[in-house]
């Protein structure tokens, strides 16, 4: 059975950034295939396709990368919850 995905206000925010940077610097379909990959990766981790790793700094989250971005969530029953979509190159422990 495949479970669903929810994003966090800060994910959704993530995301909004995430493509307004793309689009600033390359293009606005640039940014629709990105924002889609990241999509993409969520629907897969809920359907079992991909697997995340635990992250260090925060017990009980997992973290999953795409592109130059890397996705934090946690796993609940029935759905993943999305926490955080950050660059790789930001600080994990003071964002998340």
């Amino acid at each position: 059975m495949m479970r669903g995905f929810k994003l966090s206000p800060a994910a959704i925010s993530d995301i909004a950034a995430i493509w307004d940077y793309t689009a600033e610097h390359w293009s606005a379909d640039q940014a629709d295939r990105y924002t889609d990959d990241i999509r993409d990766a969520c629907e897969a981790l809920c359907s079992g396709l991909k697997v995340g790793r635990p992250v260090d700094v925060r017990p009980g989250y997992m973290k999953y990368a795409v592109g130059s971005h890397m996705l934090y969530f946690r796993q609940m029953d029935d759905w993943i919850v999305i926490v955080r979509i950050l660059h790789q190159r930001m600080d994990v422990g003071t964002r998340l």
